[in-house]
C-alpha cells in the first residue's frame, strides 16, 4: 500500500498524543478518513454539526491537557466549527482544526466553498498554515501543535488541500517539537514569598491554566502552608475542594456584593493561571490601581499576559504548577490571619450556601438540582451550558478534588451537551451530568444521537422555562415588563429523547423530584430529564443564584 500524506497526518496526530478527534465528514478530506479507518489508536467521533464537534474537542482538551482536534470541510464546515475556535481563544484551550481544502490547482480561483482560514479567522487563531507539499508536512504539523500549546494556549487551523492528502509521502515520518515550559526564577520566588509572608489579608485567584490532579493536590498544600484563602475563577469551581476551610468561593459572571467587599479589603492578590480578563478582574477594576493600590503577584506562562492591564509587583512567567512547587520549597511564614479567614468563610457561606430547608415549592429547578447533587459521586463530571440556570448548579453542588467541571467560561451557548458527550467518551465509567437550558439544548442537542450511537453514560438535565432566560433577565432589568424576542415554544424534551433512543423523564413539581431523580439516575445510558421551571423564578433569582 502506498504511504500517503493522509497517513502521515494521522501519524502526526498520534505522535502528539491525539487519541480522539471529532468531525463532520466532508469529501474534501476523504483520504484522511480512509487513513484513520484501520487505526485503533485514534477514535473518530462523527458528530451532527461542526459547531458541536468543535465544542466537544475543546471539552476533551480540558480533560486531557492535550490539544483537542476537530475536522471539518472547507467553507460552511469551517465556519460552523469556528464556534470552537472562539471558545478556545477566549478560554485559552489548545485546539487544532483540520480543514479540508480545495485541490491546489484551484486555490485562489473562487472554487466552490474555498475559504482562507488565516484571513477568515485571523482574530481568533494563534497560527494558520496551508499544507502545500508533502515534505513540509512533518514540520508544519509539529509547529501547529507547538503553537496551540505554547504560552497562552489557543486554536490553530491547518488547511489540507484535497489532492495533497492523496499524494505519496514515502520516506517521510511524523515529528514532534519539545515544548518550552517556563519556570519561575529564584528571585521572583523570593519576592513573592516576601510579599505573601508580610500580607495580612491575601487572596489567591486560581484560573484554569493547569487542570491536573497533581496540581490540585499541591495547590491545597500550598494554601494550607501559607494560610491563604482561595477564590476560583469563573467555571473553575473544581480547582479547589469546596468544603475546604480556605475556599472562598467562585467568581461568576456577576460578582456578589459580599465577594466585592471581601476583595476590596485584600492587601495582596496572587493571581495564578489567569490572564486577568474582565470577569476575573471585576471589569478591569480589581486589583485596585488607585491608592491605596493592591499589590499583585501575577503568574502566567506568557509574557504578553502579564503587565498588560495591571501594574504588577512580581511578574512570574511560569506555569501554575511550577510556581506552586517552587513556593512549597520556600520557607512558609505568615502572620495570624484568623480574622481574615473568618471573613472569607462568611463570604463562602453567603455565595454558595443553599438553604435546603424552606426552599419554596415553586423553585422546581432548585429542588431538582439539590436532589441530583445528593446522588452525585465524588469522581463525577458535571458540565454546564451558558445560562442563568447554571447558578443553581454552582451554588448547590459541592465539588471534591476528584470532580471535574466543564463550564462555558466565555458564555458560548450550546456547550453543555457536546462537553457532556466528550466527558462520557473520555471517562465511560464515571458519572457525567450535563446541565442545559432549553435554548442551549436545542442548539446542539442533536448530539444526543451521537451519545445514543456510542451508548454513552450521559445524563442531560434541561431547564425548560420557555425562554432565553438570561437574555430575558437583562431585558427585564433594562426594559421592565417589555419582553420581546426572548419567549420560546418548546417540544416535549422527554418525548424527544425517547425518539432518539434515550430515556426521557419530566419533572413538573417539587413533590415529584425525589422519585423521578432517583429513577433517572439509576438508568445506564443516555438520559434526558426535563425540568419544567417557571421563568419568574429564573428572573427573581438569576442574579442571586449566579452570585
Amino acid at each position: 500500500m502506498t504511504y500517503r500524506v493522509a497517513e502521515l497526518i494521522a501519524d502526526s496526530l498520534a505522535a502528539h498524543g491525539v487519541d480522539r478527534a471529532f468531525c463532520v465528514p466532508g469529501e474534501s478530506f476523504l483520504p484522511l478518513l480512509d487513513a484513520l479507518h484501520d487505526r485503533n489508536d485514534i477514535d473518530l467521533v462523527t458528530c451532527r454539526h461542526e459547531g458541536s464537534a468543535g465544542l466537544a474537542a475543546v471539552a476533551d482538551a480540558k480533560l486531557t491537557g492535550r490539544a483537542g482536534v476537530v475536522m471539518a470541510s472547507r467553507g460552511p464546515g469551517a465556519f460552523n466549527a469556528a464556534l470552537g475556535l472562539h471558545v478556545a481563544a477566549q478560554e485559552a484551550i489548545p485546539l487544532i482544526m483540520l480543514v479540508g481544502q480545495v485541490d491546489r490547482p484551484n486555490l485562489d480561483r473562487d472554487a466552490v466553498q474555498e475559504v482562507d482560514c488565516g484571513r477568515s479567522f485571523a482574530g481568533l487563531l494563534k497560527w494558520s498554515v496551508r499544507l502545500n507539499s508533502a515534505d513540509l508536512v512533518p514540520e508544519m504539523m509539529a509547529r501547529a501543535f507547538a503553537a496551540a500549546l505554547a504560552g497562552t494556549p489557543g486554536p490553530v487551523a491547518v488547511e489540507l488541500p484535497e489532492d495533497l492528502l492523496a499524494e505519496t509521502a514515502e520516506g517521510l515520518v511524523a515529528r514532534t517539537n519539545e515544548l518550552a515550559l517556563p519556570e519561575p526564577g529564584i528571585d521572583a520566588i523570593k519576592r513573592a514569598a516576601g510579599l505573601l509572608a508580610a500580607s495580612e489579608r491575601p487572596i489567591l485567584l486560581v484560573g484554569g491554566e493547569c487542570r491536573t490532579a497533581s496540581f490540585r493536590e499541591d495547590l491545597i498544600v500550598f494554601s494550607e502552608e501559607w494560610d491563604v484563602p482561595v477564590v476560583t475563577l469563573n467555571k473553575m469551581q473544581d480547582q479547589f475542594p469546596n468544603d475546604h476551610r480556605l475556599w472562598a468561593g467562585q467568581f461568576g459572571f456577576f460578582t456578589s456584593p459580599s465577594h466585592a467587599k471581601l476583595l476590596e479589603r485584600a492587601d495582596l492578590i496572587v493571581a495564578i493561571g489567569t490572564r486577568l480578563g474582565d470577569l476575573s478582574s471585576l471589569g478591569f477594576a480589581f486589583p485596585r490601581q488607585s491608592e491605596p493600590r493592591q499589590p499583585l503577584i501575577h503568574v502566567y506562562p506568557d509574557t504578553d499576559a502579564i503587565g498588560k492591564r495591571f501594574r504588577t509587583d512580581v511578574a512570574v512567567v511560569s506555569g501554575s504548577h511550577a510556581f506552586v512547587l517552587a513556593m512549597l520549597a520556600a520557607p512558609a511564614t505568615s502572620p495570624d490571619r484568623k480574622q481574615w479567614l473568618q471573613e472569607t468563610a462568611a463570604v463562602r457561606a453567603a455565595t454558595h450556601g443553599w438553604p435546603r430547608a424552606g426552599v419554596p415549592s415553586e423553585d422546581v429547578l432548585g429542588h431538582a438540582v439539590a436532589a441530583i447533587a445528593s446522588h452525585f459521586k465524588a469522581d463525577g463530571i458535571v458540565t454546564t451550558d451558558s445560562g442563568n440556570f447554571a447558578g443553581w448548579v454552582h451554588r448547590i453542588f459541592s465539588l471534591a478534588p476528584t470532580t471535574r467541571l466543564l463550564g462555558s467560561a466565555c458564555g458560548a451557548m450550546g456547550s453543555g451537551v457536546p462537553a457532556g458527550l466528550a466527558a462520557s467518551l473520555r471517562f465511560p465509567d464515571r458519572q457525567v451530568i450535563a446541565f442545559c437550558g432549553d435554548g442551549g439544548f436545542l442548539m446542539t442537542g442533536n448530539e444526543l444521537a451521537t451519545a445514543v450511537d456510542r451508548r454513552a453514560n450521559l445524563m442531560i438535565v434541561v431547564s425548560n422555562n420557555c425562554s432565553y432566560g438570561t437574555i430575558r433577565s437583562h431585558q427585564e432589568r433594562t426594559f421592565p415588563n417589555r419582553p420581546y424576542g426572548t419567549d420560546l415554544s418548546n417540544p416535549d424534551f422527554a418525548a424527544l429523547a425517547r425518539s432518539f433512543g434515550a430515556s426521557g423523564f419530566v419533572i413538573e413539581d417539587a413533590e415529584s423530584v425525589p422519585g423521578i431523580v432517583g429513577e433517572a439516575m439509576s438508568v445506564r445510558g443516555p438520559v434526558v430529564v426535563e425540568v419544567r421551571s417557571d421563568v419568574r423564578q429564573t428572573l427573581d433569582k438569576s442574579l442571586v443564584a449566579i452570585r
